[in-house]
């Protein structure tokens, strides 16, 4: 693997420097990608999969494969041989040169909510597996539910749990917080380690772990890219808890509704008491286009909004970005449109806990993305939940869906 990696390092090196115009076209297929997080540690590599394949127009369609996730990218630029991939709903972007057709050396590009940054990124095609290409013998079975301590001991500590599936040596899963989840994981347990990763526009991810004797992970690292790498360990356990949802995020004493007035996508004021929210149930999404679970919670708000707005439901996404308008109108409306969400998205300004509770001066607390607020006809606030377990969690995805639904139904009856 180190010879494979420092062989594309090169690549990456005369990408910078190459104006080549001949047109190059890339093999169909399987790819293996891989995204350098630390480029003066070239041995940590964030590996994920995808697959090229032509429509009958002659274009091309890259699919990313993260366990049962797939995300198809249509927004794909060829030319010569440069190519450039724009990742759909987030803006992270892959911009590399292409090899012989089956090689591209380059830059991920990640753009987050106050900064952006690029990172070394290469792949080769005809290759499939995730880790390692060679099966090894089966020692563990880390199939369940695992309690989990990012930063045990330090003062940033957090706990998180970790729901895992293992098939032979093919590990897929996720790992569950306050604020939500860490979506579609995949990845390899071969000797005394596990290893997960995903690459899905918003994250950048790998964990990493050893399996010690008693079973237990240690020496685990969560590494998320340049500025984001945490130690965690993690003990097997069905009754782990995460604080609940419900009482995570309050309104002050006295406050019975959540105001707002903010400009839409269209640069127009938007208010709680404009006249299309009078006698209606309102959801307030508190939210941000750079975030993995608003992003699931928007794809199924979309549908939500279609079959209970009729029934006098609206929903708002507070949307918490760069202090550039202008760049954070044109990626709410990308995030909006992509999510199929046809409800209003306005631009409540940057990112923060200090921030959302000086706009929303009637929250005691915020602690995490998504937040959101139930309100019934009367604007009396019925319910907060803070974090959204999306699809990669599967029963936690189908629990959360029927609770909204039994909730909506409920503030559209008062």
């Amino acid at each position: 693997m180190r010879k494979f990696t420092l062989f594309y390092l090169v690549l990456f090196g005369l990408a910078v420097f190459s104006c080549g115009k001949k047109e190059i076209d890339i093999k169909k297929g399987d790819w293996r990608g891989v995204i350098l997080p630390v480029r003066e540690n070239p041995d940590i590599e964030i590996p994920f999969n995808f697959y090229v394949e032509s429509t009958a127009e002659n274009k091309h369609t890259i699919i990313i494969r993260n366990a049962d996730e797939k995300i198809m990218i249509d927004e794909i630029i060829l030319r010569g041989d440069s190519l450039i991939v724009r990742i759909p709903v987030f803006s992270d972007e892959i911009k590399a040169l292409i090899y012989g057709g089956d090689s591209l050396a380059g830059e991920y590009i990640h753009y987050g909510s106050r900064s952006s940054y690029g990172m070394t990124f290469f792949a080769k095609a005809g290759v499939n597996e995730r880790f390692k290409d060679k099966d090894e013998k089966v020692v563990s079975d880390l199939t369940g539910r695992w309690e989990t301590k990012v930063n045990p001991g330090d003062s940033n500590e957090y706990r998180i749990i970790g729901e895992f599936i293992q098939t032979g040596n093919n590990l897929i899963g996720t790992f569950l917080s306050a604020s939500g989840d860490f979506r579609y994981l995949e990845g390899n347990v071969y000797g005394n380690k596990m290893m997960m990763s995903k690459v899905d526009g918003a994250h950048t991810v790998l964990f990493t772990a050893e399996i010690s004797p008693d079973g237990n992970l240690i020496n685990g690292m969560l590494i998320g890219g340049p500025n984001w790498k945490e130690k965690w360990t993690a003990k097997k356990n069905e009754k782990a808890e995460l604080p609940d949802p419900e009482k995570v995020t309050e309104l002050k004493k006295g406050y019975e509704t959540i105001d707002f007035s903010f400009i839409n996508t269209e640069k127009k004021l938007v208010s709680l008491k404009d006249e299309k929210f009078l006698g209606k149930a309102v959801v307030v999404q508190i939210s941000g286009t750079w975030c993995p679970n608003c992003k699931d919670e928007a794809v199924l708000f979309a549908g939500l909004y279609e079959n209970y707005q009729p029934a006098g439901l609206e929903v708002v996404s507070l949307n918490f970005e760069s202090k550039d308008t202008v760049s954070a109108l044109e990626r709410m409306l990308r995030f909006k449109n992509q999510t199929g969400a046809g409800y209003e998205f306005l631009y409540a300004g940057e990112p923060g806990k200090n921030n959302v509770m000086k706009v929303l001066p009637a929250l005691k607390s915020f602690n995490g993305y998504p937040t959101t607020i139930y309100m019934d006809r009367k604007h009396k606030v019925r319910k907060i939940y803070t974090g959204f377990s999306g699809p990669g969690t599967g029963v936690h995805y189908e629990k959360m869906r029927n609770g909204i639904i039994d909730i909506i139904e409920k503030v559209l009856q008062n």
